[in-house]
């Protein structure tokens, strides 16, 4: 035993000194390092297509942002901080107790009993006043408002750069975010007059601020966006050429082995770029005051925003994952052969039709080129995700399921052509079938690469 293990070691040695051995160590180095790089381009590349496609294009991130009109922590967040602007605006309780005062001069009678009352009525007209607010910002009419003030709002981050800062919304020196509720008070003084609340007149014309972000390093924020947007076309031509080099640079024979592990490490950067996104969600949140803006309205307004960008992460973690099921199912590992072996048996107890019936023309001419007929059902999958302006991972994994159901129908239809003898000679897959070596869910045996 232990000569056979020495003889074993030394002839392990010996395959370690060929000439090709070193080569190959040198290509997977130049592999591994191009799927690392593959993985920190995807994990920076999705980022910045997404800086490109979403906050740099006003359509796109006014109609992400529209629904938060609807949300009940913004809504709240601005019937409160609108409310606190109007009653520091006007002494409601001066005007209150003045009117009852006034009262009391007019009816003696009266006055020893409204003489307590103003504070009551102070809180009552303040609380007629949030309700109007609160009313308004349910409105479609603020609907409206909301869309056309953060459209402004995004036209003001984009050009905030050359210091255009007019409008509807400001961006402070802080990095500040604010939007101006002059429209909702004007609104809301409308709604106040409809109802025949006298006080409304006294409420003078506002131009308060609500901070809707907050971000200390906003003149970098703009840079590293300025910049990714230019470095997004080189970022996504950088990432396929890694993912193309690091299977072209692989040793022969383990391509299919690299293009798993490419797939793999594109999974990987989504999974750190998620992990990133929570980190960042939290650093968000804990630094905006409470006072600037509610813990539930920054939650809404970080989670809205940045939902495109978790949407696209999914899908590209999805189709990660794809290619390296896809290429482990192929691959010619036991597991993989088992596997193939099974959905074999299986087609073959589905057809319920080897050796039963005679196999029809077009049966033979689907064996035979079935391997096309899937790499195209593959091919306009692709397309599909790759044309698909912005696909979902419901997009991604609905195309991969129907590409799989179209390439099992094939396989399952043309099954009884492999597996039947052809009248004047062997079934193109016979020979193969019958050959030595794990045999794919074709009854092929599994050629090397």
């Amino acid at each position: 035993m232990a000569r056979l293990q020495r003889e074993r070691d030394e002839a392990r040695a010996q395959n370690l000194r060929k000439p090709g051995s070193k080569a190959r160590v040198l290509r997977w180095t130049a592999s591994i390092v191009l799927l690392v790089l593959l993985a920190l381009l995807a994990f920076t590349t999705v980022p910045a297509f997404y800086l490109r496609t979403q906050l740099l294009d006003t359509d796109r991130y006014v109609a992400t942002v529209a629904p938060l009109a609807a949300d009940p922590a913004i809504q709240s967040e601005i019937a409160d901080k609108v409310t606190n602007q109007i009653t520091g605006a006007v002494d409601i309780q001066g005007i209150t107790k003045d009117a009852l005062d006034d009262l009391g001069q007019a009816a003696p009678r009266v006055a020893s009993v409204i003489s307590g009352l103003a504070p009551v009525l102070s809180q009552q007209t303040t609380d007629l006043i949030h309700s109007a607010v609160a009313d308004f910002v349910a409105a479609p009419e603020f609907q409206d408002l909301w869309t056309r003030v953060n459209r402004e709002a995004h036209q003001a981050v984009v050009s905030a750069a050359s210091g255009s800062n007019d409008g509807a919304v400001s961006i402070s020196d802080t990095g500040e975010i604010t939007l101006s509720t002059k429209d909702i008070i004007d609104g809301v003084k409308a709604n106040l007059t409809q109802r025949g609340v006298g006080i409304a007149s006294q409420i003078p014309s506002i131009d308060g601020q609500i901070t809707v972000a907050q971000a200390p390093a906003l003149p970098q924020i703009l840079t590293a966006i300025n910049t990714f947007d230019k470095l997004s076309p080189l970022l996504g031509w950088l990432t396929a050429l890694c993912a193309v080099g690091a299977v072209a640079v692989a040793p022969a024979g383990a391509r299919r082995r690299a293009t798993g592990l490419a797939g793999l490490s594109i999974a990987a950067g989504m999974a750190l770029l998620a992990i990133a996104l929570v980190v960042g969600r939290f650093l968000y949140l804990d630094a905006i005051p409470p006072d600037s803006l509610s813990p539930a309205a920054a939650e809404s307004l970080f989670d809205t925003v940045l939902e495109p960008l978790r949407t696209t992460l999914r899908l590209v973690f999805v189709v990660g994952l794809l290619i390296a099921i896809a290429v482990f199912l192929a691959g010619r590992s036991s597991a993989a052969i088992w596997i193939r072996q099974g959905f074999a048996r299986a087609g073959d107890y589905l057809t319920g039709r080897i050796g039963a019936h005679e196999v029809k023309p077009w049966q033979r001419m689907l064996a035979r080129h079935r391997r096309v007929i899937e790499a195209a059902v593959i091919g306009i999958a692709a397309l599909v995700l790759i044309l698909w302006q912005y696909p979902t991972a419901a997009v991604a994994i609905w195309t991969a399921v129907i590409t799989a159901v179209v390439i099992l129908a094939v396989e399952l239809l043309c099954r009884p052509a492999i597996v039947t003898p052809h009248p004047t000679g062997p079934a193109p897959d016979q020979v193969s079938q019958a050959a030595p070596g794990g045999q794919n869910p074709a009854g092929g045996q599994d050629a090397p690469e």
